[in-house]
C-alpha cells in the first residue's frame, strides 16, 4: 500500500494551523462599585441554628451531599474527644478540664470559693484516659455527680456549681461577719454558688 505525501502532510498542516492561532486579548474588567448599606443589621436567613430541613445538593454526577454544618461545628462541646494524659503528670481537675477545652474555643471559669473545692482536687487516675466520648460528657465525668456543669455560650465559658442536696465542707465556707448575724438571712438560693449563673 502506497501513501501519498499529501496524506502524510495533511494532519501535520492541520496541527500547525491550530498551534499558530493566537489568543485574542480581552478587555480589562471594570471594577464593581461598592454597595452602601443603609438599612439596619438584619438576622441572617436562613438561620443555621433554627430548626429546618437539611439541604442536600448534587455535588457530582451521582453524589448527593448535605450542605449543613456538622453538629460539632455548630456546638463545639458536642465534638468527640479522646483524652490521654501521661501517667507521669499529676494534674488537678481544672488542669485536665483546661487541657480538654484547649481546641474547643471554650475556657474554664475562674476558680472561686465554691468551685475551688472541685478544681483544686487531683484528677483521679482512672480519668487520665477518657474517650472516645463527647467533650461535654468528659467534662461532666471529670467533675463527678456532685457538680452541675453550666455553659455560657455568649462568652464561651464552662463552669461548675454544687448541685442541690450537696453541701460544701465547713472549711470552705466564708466566715459570716458579726454585723450580718443581726440581720435576717436572705432567701436561700436554689444551688450553692461557684458558677457564673446565679
Amino acid at each position: 500500500m502506497k501513501f501519498s505525501p499529501l496524506v502524510l502532510l495533511l494532519p501535520l498542516a492541520t496541527l500547525a494551523g491550530c498551534t499558530q492561532q493566537a489568543l485574542q486579548p480581552r478587555a480589562p474588567a471594570t471594577p464593581v462599585p461598592s454597595v452602601e448599606v443603609n438599612r439596619n443589621v438584619q438576622p441572617v436567613s436562613p438561620d443555621e441554628y433554627a430548626r429546618r430541613a437539611p439541604e442536600v445538593v448534587r455535588y457530582d454526577r451521582y453524589l448527593l451531599v448535605s450542605t449543613d454544618a456538622q453538629a460539632a461545628q455548630k456546638d463545639p462541646l458536642s465534638q468527640i474527644v479522646d483524652i490521654r494524659i501521661p501517667g507521669s503528670l499529676t494534674p488537678t481537675v481544672s488542669d485536665a478540664m483546661r487541657y480538654a477545652l484547649k481546641q474547643s474555643g471554650y475556657t474554664l471559669c475562674a476558680t472561686g470559693p465554691a468551685n475551688g473545692v472541685l478544681y483544686r482536687q487531683a484528677l483521679p487516675a482512672v480519668q487520665y484516659r477518657l474517650g472516645p466520648m463527647r467533650l461535654r460528657t468528659a467534662l461532666q465525668v471529670m467533675a463527678g455527680p456532685a457538680w452541675q456543669m453550666e455553659e455560657d455560650d455568649v462568652q464561651r465559658v464552662v463552669c461548675h456549681s454544687l448541685r442541690s442536696g450537696y453541701t460544701l465542707p465547713s472549711s470552705q465556707l466564708a466566715p459570716v461577719p458579726s454585723s450580718r448575724l443581726l440581720t435576717p438571712p436572705p432567701a436561700p438560693a436554689t444551688t450553692t454558688g461557684g458558677g457564673f449563673f446565679k
